[in-house]
């Protein structure tokens, strides 16, 4: 536990100030946010202002009859004062004068039965005859354009094209019995042929349009209509500026007479009308008559079940006021709009045709309020109440009466694109911290290794101090003692070979001391591998034994041998040899008990891979499970230097495990059963040879 406090107290130090931070960078990006939200909230509620006021200066328009708004005005009797329409004044007094219809049935038979009977020429003559004279023009004009259609027939372009013109000249005022003047038609013929016939076609329109006074004269408006298409078409193939503006104008005509056209089909019964409704001396909503044909213009949307605002007030005797669109109306909220041409219905989101199909959007910069940057967008929509919104709007407020089954509401993009950002800013901070913890426990973790690696690397160095210092002091003073004897000269002759001999032991004992630091580090700092030969493992782990084997039998130890046949291996020989040497040294130094020490060379499958191994099996004091990789580092033993009962640096493993590493292999410990170790190098074998 007490070797814990450093290491906590450590990662302590690292993560306790970067936790601080972290902390403080939450805090003060929830705080921004809030602040952030709170701005954004107050713009919101001032571009809500904005709108709201925008929208009372123009129900007071509307009051007036001001800007956009129809200028309604009643009598004391309640008749319509106000703008009117009606078509095109007659040329002729006798395009009045309506035409026998027995006169023109008969007529009509007669010049179908001849053009059954293929006598279209005897057809001719009669329609000449029958538009010569002093004749009701609608007759005459009947019969011109019959003449037309059957000169046609008969690929006569230029008696079609002289029955037209004769028609357009004595017959402009003249109408079918569905209302639509005949010369409009005979114009679009001749404007087809023609060289200018776009221009031509373009007055057409222009005439026709202003021909068109009711909603119940469909057959002018479905005229119109076809004119206007295929202008859209000429233009489009053949492009004319000058042209294209003339349209336009006209186009504008078009729409204002529809306004009109539909607001006078409102209100049939004059003011009473609205009287009853209880639109004087304030305002009310209104829903305006359909046009039962198409716009004019293809290009503009179609409008049903549109309502329009009217407020009416006394003046006099009669009553004074106006009436707009709820679409203009609302449009026209924001800044430097023009009148809203869209479908309401669709502008609402509802059915066509339902009771609150109107709404308009009306899209306020949020620039324009004070405070705010430029750049950022608010939407203003004015929509039904019932109209459900994908995001809950920021701020909402509903309208007085009489438009309170509308509400305005402000959301748009720069709120939801505040929000991504404050959610990224939060993604990124989050992310750095997180990057920053797993940085500071990265480090921590590793200082901690380090100083961990310094420590053992520090406790090796005074365990290789201690045992270099245990292990040259033996065999030093020994020396010593045997060379004073010989100084002496008074040893018998035959303790002379007996000092000479441990005299030569303990120099050699020396001399491996110093060969294996030197081997350990010219394995650390080599820079090639080892040399290779192709050697057979049995032969090597015998040599080994040799070497070993009078230490073995003077301490009472038996050396068995169990080796597979011709078991190849490519490597340094003496390198591999030294090797099996010291794992054998090691069984016979931890073992307390004169035992059997058995050597196994044997072939072995690891992952997939032929392997060449040879392992020593002891009965000594074993290795704790703890230790088994360690003690493979340099200068590890088990125990305290000072009083281990043993000799040795703890050199011998490490040269083992970096004998094997240089020749692609291993070295492991695992425990035997029933006591002691097995002790492992593994190698990569070579292809067998006969």
């Amino acid at each position: 536990m007490h070797r814990s406090l450093p290491k906590l107290a450590l990662i302590a130090v690292f993560l306790l100030p970067t936790l601080l931070l972290a902390w403080l960078g939450f805090a003060a990006l929830r705080s921004e946010t809030e602040r952030g939200t709170a701005r954004y909230r107050e713009r919101a509620e001032a571009t809500l202002t904005q709108t709201l006021q925008r929208l009372d200066r123009e129900l007071a328009a509307v009051a007036r009859g001001d800007g956009d708004a129809l200028a309604v005005r009643f009598g004391g009797d309640g008749t319509w004062l106000g703008p009117t329409l009606a078509r095109l004044p007659a040329a002729n007094a006798n395009a009045a004068l309506p035409a026998d219809p027995l006169l023109v049935r008969s007529l009509e038979a007669e010049i179908d039965r001849l053009e059954v009977a293929g006598e279209l020429e005897l057809a001719l003559d009669r329609l000449r005859i029958a538009s010569e004279g002093d004749r009701p023009l609608e007759l005459v004009a009947w019969a011109l354009e019959t003449r037309a259609l059957l000169a046609v027939k008969l690929g006569r372009a230029d008696d079609a094209t002289a029955a037209r013109r004769e028609l357009v000249e004595r017959c402009p005022d003249a109408r079918t019995p569905s209302g639509l003047r005949r010369s409009f038609v005979a114009r679009r013929e001749l404007a087809r042929s023609a060289p200018n016939g776009t221009s031509d076609l373009a007055d057409v329109y222009a005439d026709a349009s202003a021909d068109h006074a009711s909603l119940d004269d469909t057959a002018t408006a479905d005229f119109v209509r076809s004119v206007r298409v295929e202008l859209a078409e000429r233009l489009a193939r053949e492009p004319d500026e000058m042209l294209a503006r003339r349209v336009a104008i006209s186009d504008r005509d078009v729409a204002q007479r529809a306004r009109l056209r539909r607001w006078l089909a409102t209100i049939p019964r004059g003011a009473s009308d609205w009287v009853a409704s209880g639109a004087v001396g304030g305002s009310r909503v209104f829903e305006l008559a359909d046009e039962p044909i198409a716009s004019a213009n293809p290009l503009a949307p179609t409008t049903t079940g549109e309502r329009v605002l009217v407020a009416v007030t006394r003046d006099g005797e009669g009553w004074r006021g106006g009436a707009l669109e709820l679409s203009r109306l609302f449009a026209r909220t924001e800044p430097g709009s023009t009148p809203a041409t869209s479908r309401s219905d669709e502008r609402a989101g509802v059915e066509p045709g339902s009771e609150s199909s109107v709404s308009a959007a009306a899209t306020s910069r949020s620039d324009e309020v004070a405070g705010v940057e430029p750049g950022s967008v608010f939407s203003a929509t004015i929509e039904p109440l019932l109209r459900a919104t994908r995001e809950a709007p920021i701020a909402r407020s509903r309208l007085a009466a009489p438009l309170d089954a509308f509400e305005a509401r402000v959301g748009g993009g720069d709120f939801a694109s505040f929000l991504a950002g404050e959610r990224r800013k939060l993604y990124w901070t989050t992310a750095l911290v997180a990057t920053v913890l797993v940085l500071a426990l990265v480090a921590a973790f590793a200082t901690l290794r380090a100083v961990a690696r310094e420590v053992e690397a520090a406790k090796g160095r005074e365990a290789f101090v201690a045992a270099v210092t245990h292990e040259l002091k033996a065999p030093l003073a020994a020396i010593r003692l045997f060379a004073e004897v010989f100084e002496r000269g008074d040893v018998e002759p035959e303790k002379v070979r007996e000092f000479g001999a441990r005299t030569v032991r303990e120099t050699d004992r020396l001399a491996r001391l110093v060969d294996s630091v030197l081997d350990l580090a010219r394995l650390e700092h080599a820079s090639g591998g080892p040399k290779r030969e192709a050697l057979e493992l049995g032969e090597l782990a015998a040599r080994a034994l040799a070497t070993v084997e009078p230490l073995a039998r003077e301490r009472g130890f038996a050396l068995e041998l169990r080796r597979e046949a011709d078991v190849r291996v490519a490597g340094d020989r003496d390198a591999l040899t030294g090797a099996i040497v010291n794992l054998l040294d090691n069984a016979l130094k931890y073992s307390d008990t004169p035992h059997a020490i058995e050597v196994e060379v044997a072939r072995a499958t690891r992952d997939g891979a032929a392997r060449a191994e040879v392992r020593v099996l002891d009965r000594g004091r074993g290795v704790p499970a703890g230790e088994a990789q360690r003690i493979f580092e340099p200068f590890r033993r088990v125990g305290d230097e000072l009083t281990r009962d043993r000799p040795g640096v703890g050199l011998g493993l490490a040269l083992v495990k970096k004998i094997a590493q240089a020749h692609g292999g291993e070295a492991r410990c695992e425990p035997r059963e029933g006591g002691g170790s097995v002790f492992t190098l593994s190698l990569a074998a070579s292809e067998q040879h006969a």
